[in-house]
């Protein structure tokens, strides 16, 4: 997130921040579906559901909070400053 505004400003390119950040959002949400066993049929949802540990989805769940969190804070960013580029 950070990184993205810094190449901006240095290089003078929003439009390199924009991309940055939305790839870091899509890559992060993508994770997050993954971990989240969201691209699976039901069928091997019920399979897979009753063999992870407590543990084991206590963990997943706690990254893919954090990715979710990510990829919307990165997203909220790339939509900022698109509308500050489109406004000035």
């Amino acid at each position: 997130m950070c990184i993205s505004i810094v190449l901006g400003k240095v290089f003078n390119n929003w439009i390199l921040s924009i991309k940055i950040c939305g790839s870091i959002a899509l890559v992060c949400f993508g994770l997050a579906g993954l971990l989240n066993d969201s691209f699976i049929s039901r069928n091997r949802f019920k399979s897979t559901n009753s063999i992870d540990k407590e543990d084991d989805k206590s963990d997943t769940s706690k990254i893919t909070n954090f990715m979710m969190t990510v990829g919307s804070t990165n997203t909220i960013l790339a939509v900022i400053i698109f509308l500050l580029i489109k406004k000035s």
